[in-house]
């Protein structure tokens, strides 16, 4: 069973110093508030002298002189180049954005199984191909995972964007002694079937991980019978914030690919980073989802119904986010098993249309 995927991603964290993670995780938290929140980007374009107070008064421990290539307008323009050295720290953060394309890409590759499973490997391959055709800008981010998991019914939280159009949450499937044994069962059949390329799987769909309070025993199953602690995205990290710790200490531990927060407007950024420091999220990637971030939305599921509706009542550019031609935010090129229905489909990521709305085949 080959691991290098998450090999190359501990070497990430594990070949730098403490000093170093640490200045890392402020640069993170520096570039969160320059995507996600515009009055941080304004009171920085305002303190044209003393840029560092602003940092300070938000607890972030970098110099934004330090860092010019990263956000001032006539710097930007030495990003990932030679002429970029002076800022050594901008530097540090660019070749660390490198290696985590780099890892992104072996995650792809992870899902190979020409020789365990040739037919569907050879289905998978020819998914890639059409969507590196057909998705626009979404193909390059895609790692197409070969199976995901659905623990829940539904989603509690509810966003407006939702690419998936997820349901209102009906409930979780518990950790059970009968359910937790058929849980391992299926994954130990999935490992048997495809091998190595289960440890691309994931538990979550249109569904949000934290609605399931046991989420975390179910993963750890999952890394105990495939070698890979699946990647977790949240909208709701602050719902049950014990839980939120445990997945994160389940990182610390294990360390095989970054979580992802969604952060759904610049309170919900505030309460985040209020609720965790700067070096408990260098292992999670934030979602800057807010509408005043500098994020482009797919448009699919919600977003393009909501689109729609403004459109069809000449509101055209009403809502406020960046389109870039993201065409799904579906990744998945395999199996998405929903446990508590007993519900298995075949699905591969499509662009939005009027006959597939939610950006992949589905029925419904």
């Amino acid at each position: 069973m080959t691991h290098a995927a998450a090999e190359r991603y501990r070497q990430i964290f594990d070949r730098r110093t403490p000093e170093q993670l640490r200045t890392l995780s402020h640069l993170k938290r520096f570039m969160e508030r320059l995507v996600g929140d515009e009055e941080f980007r304004r009171a920085l374009a305002e303190a044209i002298a003393t840029p560092r107070a602003v940092t300070e008064r938000y607890g972030i421990n970098v110099d934004p002189m330090e860092v010019l290539p990263l956000w001032r307008g006539g710097y930007q323009q030495y990003r990932f180049k030679p002429e970029s050295a002076p800022w050594p720290l901008a530097v540090m953060w660019d070749e660390y954005l490198r290696e985590m394309m780099r890892h992104r890409d072996l995650l792809r590759d992870e899902g190979e199984m020409s020789t365990i499973n040739p037919r569907f490997h050879a289905w998978r391959e020819r998914q890639i191909r059409r969507c590196n055709d057909q998705l626009g800008v979404s193909a390059a981010s895609l790692t197409h995972p070969i199976i995901a998991f659905e623990l829940s019914e539904g989603c509690s939280v509810g966003c407006w964007f939702c690419g998936l159009s997820a349901d209102r949450f009906t409930g979780y499937y518990d950790y059970s002694k009968e359910h937790a044994a058929l849980w391992r069962g299926v994954v130990g059949v999935a490992s048997e079937m495809f091998g190595s390329a289960v440890r691309t799987g994931f538990c979550y769909w249109a569904t949000d991980p934290m609605d399931n309070p046991h989420y975390d025993r179910f993963l750890f199953d999952y890394y105990q019978i495939t070698g890979a602690l699946p990647q977790t995205t949240t909208a709701a990290p602050l719902k049950d914030p014990a839980l939120t710790r445990h997945v994160l200490g389940l990182f610390n531990l294990y360390r095989t690919t970054t979580n992802r927060f969604s952060v759904l407007s610049r309170a919900h950024l505030n309460q985040i980073h209020t609720a965790f420091s700067p070096e408990e999220l260098l292992g999670v990637e934030l979602i800057l989802q807010g509408k005043e971030a500098q994020t482009a939305k797919a448009m699919v599921g919600r977003a393009r119904e909501r689109k729609e509706k403004r459109r069809g009542a000449n509101k055209d550019g009403a809502i406020a986010f960046l389109e870039r031609n993201h065409t799904t935010i579906a990744c998945v090129s395999g199996f998405l098993v929903n446990m508590r229905q007993g519900r298995l489909r075949l699905v591969t990521p499509v662009p939005g249309s009027d006959r597939w709305p939610l950006g992949y085949p589905h029925s419904g």
